[in-house]
């Protein structure tokens, strides 16, 4: 890859200060897909002896150097790269879609999206909530218990919320359900 690096050393003493740069172009049309800039990738060993050897290098065949290149392999990776702690081979190790190993993290948050809680620790019979009753808040046995009132479904209330909207805001025009989409 190609970068910029410097060093500065404060006037007055003290250790120097190193920096550096990747270099990024336009992605290459293979890649661009995942993000619109790439690392500038030197081709071969003549280019990165070049690319060092700044000095002797004019500026024009410099930026010839650093333009998208096709040489870039990649694969789907485990979430465990998202983790900024894991260091492991495993972070670059292919995986197949669909057959990733859940994590204990997952699974939980995979059983609160599906129940709206996450699942107790523990053994215990896992039952199905009940079905509540249109239009009732008593338990679908019919014993007469009060429960508290079903939870709302994904979306529920913001389309109650524009239907009341619309019932209340019949003729205004700043009711939610009236507002019209400007471009």
């Amino acid at each position: 890859m190609a970068g910029i690096f410097d060093r500065w050393t404060p006037p007055e003493g003290g250790e120097p200060l190193y920096t550096y740069s990747v270099i990024t172009v336009d992605a290459a049309p293979a890649t661009a897909w995942i993000h619109h800039r790439m690392p500038a990738v030197l081709n071969g060993e003549a280019a990165v002896r070049d690319w060092l050897e700044h000095g002797r290098v004019p500026l024009n065949k410099a930026v010839e150097l650093i333009q998208p290149r096709e040489c870039l392999t990649f694969h789907p990776v485990s979430t465990i790269v998202n983790n900024s702690r894991n260091k492991s081979a495993e972070c670059v190790a292919p995986v197949v879609i669909g057959q990733e190993k859940p994590t204990a993290s997952s699974k939980m948050m995979s059983a609160w999206l599906q129940k709206g809680k996450p699942a107790k620790q523990g053994g215990g019979e896992k039952r199905p909530p009940p079905t509540p009753q249109p239009g009732s808040h008593l338990s679908p046995q019919g014993g007469g218990e009060k429960r508290p009132p079903p939870t709302p479904q994904p979306g529920f209330l913001l389309t109650s919320w524009l239907k009341r909207g619309a019932k209340e805001g019949e003729g205004d025009e700043k009711s939610p359900a009236k507002k019209k989409k400007t471009i």
